[in-house]
């Protein structure tokens, strides 16, 4: 597909609900929550200022429509040296990518789950008529995800439980929780699996627009924390279900998460990461939370290039941020080359930048780096490179990968799904 296609390309509307498959069966409720370095599990974030320029948006659109798996890109990352230990063996096993259903149910989403290691599909699971998926969360034990549904006016969610090797690996039973009339923006599985945080915004302006983040409990679906604020944010509004990049710190007694406020009259975005003590008391999620991370604004490379420093992000169980840049230019000509996509840490503590885990180094029209997936220490990156050459199909050019040692090593090409919608 080539860009002039892809800008002509229009999003399709996400709408959800899911037939329960087995009576839920989760482990009893425990107060006490999981020591500091248990977190192993994260999920993307597709958090950005995604109108802040009109190119920008329409090409991230197209690109979230067409999204296969076949060859190898131009300029593929340099792989893994020889003797080096494969990166499969240190990142999670199982995945759950939602896909497209195809041609006859246009705009549908399936889950799929898939085994990393083999490449191998494990089960899919098809939603019935009328009904669709929407976001994607896993826990840490690799076996256990929440699979969330949007029917228009409210998001419903449903346990997706493996168990490889059965005669049924993938059994889906709807929770407990109670529906949601908003579509959520953040979505993030404590790592026991006990917990789910979820954040979404009511109102159609900033004027009256009201921010929820919320703690629920698997087991009962009782919320078992809920902070509010009004105004500002303006990533909370629900693009893709983890645009706001929550993720579990601190031993799972804080959440970070992605707050974006428009500056009046500039038209640029100040974007931050702010952290939450989940077990302090309060209900004011401003008041209640601290700036862990002040990221940088978008920076105008030359007249005709572009780079968000921080376009998606998502943080380790230590406190680190991984970001993700975004690079584009005008007029669709060469921009990698000025402002190579790469993935950057931040300290939680200091908000410093401290080390570029990886940069890529090809030609590139307009490039994506998105956080998947990262260890509790941000040493390993499960990475999606989201690129776009002009007259080149883009399946031919976008890559998952595992980050490790400031190398690429891409995972087999069985991954399917866009990066917005897969839970490692």
């Amino acid at each position: 597909m080539t860009i002039e296609e892809r800008l002509r390309a229009t999003n399709q509307a996400v709408a959800d609900a899911m037939r329960p498959v087995r009576p839920l069966d989760l482990p009893g409720e425990q107060p006490a929550r999981v020591p500091a370095g248990r977190r192993s599990r994260r999920w993307l974030s597709w958090g950005a200022p995604l109108a802040a320029a009109a190119l920008v948006a329409a090409v991230a659109v197209s690109l979230a429509l067409v999204r296969q798996a076949e060859g190898p890109p131009p300029g593929t990352p340099t792989p893994a040296t020889s003797g080096s230990a494969t990166p499969l063996a240190s990142i999670p096993r199982y995945y759950v990518a939602l896909a497209g259903v195809g041609r006859s149910r246009p705009g549908v989403l399936k889950a799929v789950v898939g085994d990393e290691q083999t490449g191998r599909t494990v089960a899919v699971l098809n939603p019935s008529a009328g009904q669709n998926f929407y976001g994607v969360t896993g826990a840490a034990d690799d076996r256990t995800f929440v699979v969330t549904s949007y029917a228009g006016t409210e998001t419903t969610w449903y346990l997706l439980r493996l168990t490889p090797g059965a005669a049924n690996p993938a059994q889906l039973t709807r929770l407990p929780i109670k529906p949601v009339a908003a579509r959520v923006a953040g979505l993030a599985l404590s790592p026991d699996g006990r917990e789910l945080a979820v954040m979404w915004r009511t109102g159609t302006t900033q004027a009256n627009a009201v921010t929820y983040l919320a703690v629920y409990s698997m087991t009962s679906g009782a919320a078992l924390r809920t902070w509010i604020t009004r105004g500002d944010n303006m990533n909370a509004i629900g693009g893709a279900a983890n645009e706001q990049g929550l993720s579990w710190v601190n031993g799972d007694e804080g959440i970070d998460f992605r707050w974006s406020v428009l500056k009046d009259g500039t038209g640029i975005y100040t974007t931050l990461i702010r952290r939450i003590d989940v077990t302090a008391p309060g209900g004011d999620l401003l008041a209640d939370s601290r700036v862990a991370v002040r990221l940088p604004n978008t920076v105008a490379v030359t007249k005709t290039t572009r780079s968000w420093p921080c376009y998606t992000s998502l943080t380790a169980g230590n406190g680190t941020v991984v970001c993700g840049t975004l690079s584009t230019g005008n007029s669709f000509q060469e921009v990698c080359s000025t402002v190579p996509p790469s993935f950057v840490t931040y300290s939680g503590t200091t908000g410093k930048r401290l080390k570029v885990l990886y940069q890529y180094h090809g030609q590139c029209l307009y490039a994506v780096s998105v956080v998947v997936w990262t260890d509790p220490t941000a040493s390993r990156v499960i990475a999606f490179l989201a690129l776009s050459e002009k007259g080149i199909n883009m399946a031919a050019t976008d890559q998952f990968g595992v980050i490790t040692d400031g190398r690429f090593t891409p995972l087999p090409k069985q991954v399917v799904g866009d990066a917005n919608d897969v839970a490692f």
